[in-house]
């Protein structure tokens, strides 16, 4: 990841440490942070760290991560947010490298849902794309970054309100968590 592709970015909620390298920028997580709303249960998460640049219009946007030694709910992957209460996260979960777990969440509303999927045990890179056209978007992850496979379609507020779009990060358990952003391109439809 070069450093002149990351100027327009800035984080929602700054992470532990941010240590840039060769291969991209390792981050830490602090410990029991999340994005998570439930305004039946009065639960309002926001203190995830979120790495985002500003898009309007059609785009599309894919973030690859490296990640070892996860444990339980540590969550690396990619978010499109409008604000507190509405957005979209979608994640490797774990409670350890042989039990992987393919997690997407919207929120609409500060009202968030939550669906998982099986993924390949023993995975420690993963690459998501979420594909804005027109007001809808798609949400695809892969595990070698050329063979996406579609998990999501979902809608978020009018196509023509600008969204953050990038990677998060988040430890909701009571340990840190490491994970290497090794990129974030966006591309305009």
């Amino acid at each position: 990841m070069r450093l002149e592709q990351l100027f327009d970015f800035e984080w929602l909620n700054e992470p532990e440490d941010v240590d840039f390298r060769d291969a991209g920028m390792a981050v830490t997580a602090k410990a029991g942070t999340d994005f998570w709303q439930n305004k039946n249960r009065n639960v309002h998460k926001d203190d995830g760290h979120f790495f985002f640049t500003r898009k309007c219009g059609n785009f599309v946007l894919t973030v690859h991560w490296a990640f070892s030694q996860m444990t339980e709910m540590n969550q690396c992957g990619i978010m499109i947010r409008s604000d507190e209460q509405n957005w979209i996260k979608a994640s490797i979960m774990t409670d350890s490298l042989k039990n992987s777990k393919l997690g997407s969440c919207v929120s609409d509303s500060g009202y968030t849902d939550w669906a998982l999927q099986a993924v390949l045990p023993g995975l420690t890179e993963i690459w998501f794309r979420i594909k804005r056209l027109n007001g809808d978007y798609l949400l695809f992850y892969s595990s070698d970054g050329e063979n996406f496979q579609q998990i999501r379609l979902f809608n978020l507020p009018s196509e023509d309100v600008e969204v953050k779009v990038g990677a998060y990060i988040c430890a909701p358990k009571n340990n840190k968590f490491q994970a290497l952003l090794k990129s974030v391109e966006i591309e305009g439809l």
